[in-house]
């Protein structure tokens, strides 16, 4: 008879280690960068930066792509002088007061694909290119966000608007993947001395109980500001705040626990996010109920 070899007891306990760090490192963020937008002392030149969750070096720093869209206040902003740092770019794209979000204006800037190595940092801040408004002080400038109301739904709605990179530091094997993981320095590059909105969501208060699917969310703002709902990023409803200063949207949720977020925008920024986490039941179906019937025989007398 033919001996069977077995894996030892330790070397069993050193591969199922290895599998669940394996399982644990597939689970976690991918690496990748963050945009903001700065405004300069001069209070009319704008920069636009990234900072890299890791440091690339060498051919691993050759960047394919890149694009950056900036959020405006309709009205006034005027794209010019712009002065390439780290890629060639330029401001391909300008839509305003689009339908989805008639009050802001959307400037899109594209790195041409020359192919830079751009130098990636864990520790510094890697600017990209600078540019000059030429227009009136327009309010607070940032960068667009996966929430925003205005973004790719072909066919209605084709422009590429949003912001994407992709460098070989940053793939999956061989597959480059978009490294853009959001934004920060949110608020840093407003030319505007207002104070900032307000908003609050009152109803549903948090930890409560909302029939659905259809839920009402209210609360307060700042008179006249523009509030959106999203969950998880994914925009649910937009209205605008009464000049008493209160909103109401109509939202469909799932039955399940949701969690909420509201911002209201004006023309001096945007605030600070408002939530509310509450659990949504649908009302079970009415069903017909059986009544019994009792028939009577009644004969009659002859």
């Amino acid at each position: 008879m033919q001996n069977k070899s077995y894996p030892s007891l330790s070397l069993r306990l050193a591969l199922g280690l290895l599998l669940g760090l394996g399982s644990l490192t597939a689970g976690l963020a991918q690496d990748g960068i963050y945009y903001a937008v700065k405004l300069l002392p001069d209070k009319v030149t704008y920069q636009v930066s990234l900072s890299s969750t890791i440091g690339l070096s060498g051919i691993s720093q050759t960047t394919n792509s890149g694009q950056v869209t900036l959020v405006v206040p309709t009205g006034s902003f005027q794209v010019s002088t712009i002065q390439s740092v780290n890629g060639i770019w330029t401001n391909n794209t300008t839509i305003r007061a689009p339908s989805q979000s008639p009050g802001y204006d959307y400037f899109i800037f594209g790195m041409s694909p020359t192919a830079p190595l751009i130098p990636y940092s864990a520790t510094q801040e890697t600017i990209l290119f600078t540019f000059v408004n030429n227009g009136t002080c327009a309010g607070p400038v940032e960068v667009w966000t996966k929430s925003d109301p205005f973004k790719p739904d072909p066919p209605r709605q084709p422009i590429n608007v949003g912001n994407d990179l992709t460098a070989l530091g940053f793939r999956n094997g061989t597959t480059l993947y978009n490294a853009w993981n959001g934004n920060y320095n949110v608020g840093g590059a407003n030319c505007s001395t207002a104070t900032l909105p307000t908003v609050a969501i009152l109803s549903p208060t948090a930890s409560s109980t909302a029939m659905g699917p259809t839920v009402p969310i209210s609360g307060t703002a700042t008179a006249s500001a523009a509030v959106s709902v999203s969950e998880n990023g994914n925009l649910l409803c937009s209205t605008t705040a009464t000049t008493a200063g209160t909103w109401t949207c109509m939202v469909s949720l799932p039955d399940g626990v949701h969690t909420l977020q509201a911002i209201s925008r004006n023309t001096a920024g945007s605030s600070s996010p408002a939530t509310t986490s509450f659990t949504v039941v649908s009302p079970v179906n009415c069903k017909p109920i059986c009544v019994p019937i009792t028939i009577s025989i009644v004969r009659r007398r002859r």
